[in-house]
């Protein structure tokens, strides 16, 4: 069968996918490509040869499970509650230099810098 070079790469795609970032056998990737065992290891060899970066990234990904995402969920929570209670610090503060120039005369701002 002769592919052209899309589909060629299109296959070394899907093969490298699914041995990377899948974490599929070897036996799994013949099933589902119809390809031979001595294939499958020279078309994972020739796209990482040229495609390191393509490669690179593809060992980075990883699918997004619903224990992780229920993680970054509570994660952002947390940084919300913190940002929220931060910046009625800052307000509090803000409010504190504010009254004591008003009632006392002193900029609390220039105060602390002497």
């Amino acid at each position: 069968m002769l592919c052209s070079s899309m589909e060629r790469i299109l296959l070394q795609q899907e093969v490298y996918d699914l041995f990377r970032v899948q974490s599929q056998p070897i036996s799994s990737i013949m099933e589902k490509t119809g390809l031979c065992r001595s294939s499958v290891y020279r078309i994972l060899h020739t796209f990482e040869a040229e495609n390191p970066e393509t490669a690179l990234q593809m060992k980075k990904r990883r699918d997004v499970t619903p224990e992780d995402y229920k993680k970054l969920q509570d994660e952002v929570g947390r940084l919300q509650n913190e940002l929220k209670r931060e910046k009625l610090r800052a307000d509090f503060y803000e409010e504190m230099v504010a009254f004591g120039k008003e009632v006392y005369g002193i900029d609390l701002k220039k105060a602390g810098t002497r």
